[in-house]
């Protein structure tokens, strides 16, 4: 009996151990999905919030035409809703300490990795020159079809820039009465009629135009998708090592879930065997304590 003891102890420290090391593991991993969770829930909110204020300029990318669907803030709330419900495999997983659930967690957050990691590799290898083809403003159909005339009026008066290149491109363009226009005096080229959406600052009968807005739509749209490009790919950066991080956590939980059932299982393995060994033993003291009578030879009469 004395000899049972220190291995009984062991178990007991290795088992407190393993559920400390559990625990620990299991908040870090709670912490990390919080915060994907919180995450997700912005980009969420960010994806429809640029798609409402934005969604139009969708037109100007040569993808709008055939894919409208497929812009960058509907892909935004596409990938905050998949990180949702990812997140979720490793929220409840953790909380109701299921292997399948959070080895699930690791495998999908991997595949997520490294799609990100795509991502950010293109986000910041992607040059200018890439950018300024894939933008296609229809300065042609500016007075033939009122979408195209109302879309490019918002591009350039909430980009600050005026035409495909400059100014210029409305040199040869019959307008008409029903359009807003405006006339640049100071030209070069001489009296030029362009849609006031180009002009910063017009006289008092809003006839002429003082100030031109000079740079071109394509030039600024796409110096700005370089720029939120960049800021796409640091911000990638710093998620997918959270990502990494959730990977490692959800692994050694779920390692750490393995060895303590495991050793649950061994315990309850121990205790029925004692009890098994305790009544074998107790069967046997019962039977060496029975006094045995032999019958006594009958006589015959």
């Amino acid at each position: 009996m004395s000899g049972n003891a220190p291995n009984t102890q062991k178990m007991k420290f290795n088992k407190t151990e393993t559920e400390y090391n559990m625990k620990s593991i299991r908040f870090l991993l709670l912490t990390i999905t919080t915060m994907f969770i919180v995450i997700a829930g912005l980009m969420i909110v960010l994806g429809i919030s640029v798609y409402t204020y934005y969604h139009n300029f969708s037109f100007f990318y040569e993808s709008g035409k055939g894919g409208r669907l497929l812009t960058p803030s509907i892909l935004c709330v596409i990938f905050g809703m998949i990180l949702l419900v990812v997140t979720m495999f490793g929220f409840f997983g953790s909380l109701k300490q299921s292997t399948c659930m959070v080895n699930l967690y690791a495998l999908i957050l991997g595949v997520l990795v490294i799609l990100k990691v795509i991502v950010i590799i293109l986000s910041l290898t992607i040059d200018a020159t890439t950018l300024h083809n894939l933008i296609n403003i229809p300065i042609a159909e500016y007075t033939s079809d009122d979408e195209i005339r109302a879309e490019i009026d918002l591009l350039q008066t909430s980009l600050n820039c005026c035409g495909d290149t400059s100014y210029h491109d409305y040199l040869s363009m019959n307008f008409t009465s029903d359009h807003s226009t405006v006339i640049i005096s100071n030209s070069d080229d001489g009296p030029v009629l362009v849609p006031s959406s180009c002009c910063v600052v017009k006289t008092e009968d809003d006839a002429y135009c003082m100030i031109i807005r000079t740079n071109g739509c394509r030039t600024v749209m796409g110096r700005l998708l370089l720029e939120n490009s960049s800021v796409i790919g640091i911000l990638g950066i710093s998620v997918t090592f959270i990502q990494v991080l959730g990977i490692i956590f959800a692994l050694l939980l779920a390692r750490c879930i393995r060895k303590m059932k495991s050793e649950r299982a061994l315990q309850q393995w121990k205790i029925k065997e004692q009890m098994i060994m305790a009544r074998k033993a107790e069967e046997n003291l019962s039977d060496g304590n029975t006094v045995y009578i032999a019958q006594a030879d009958s006589s015959t009469a």
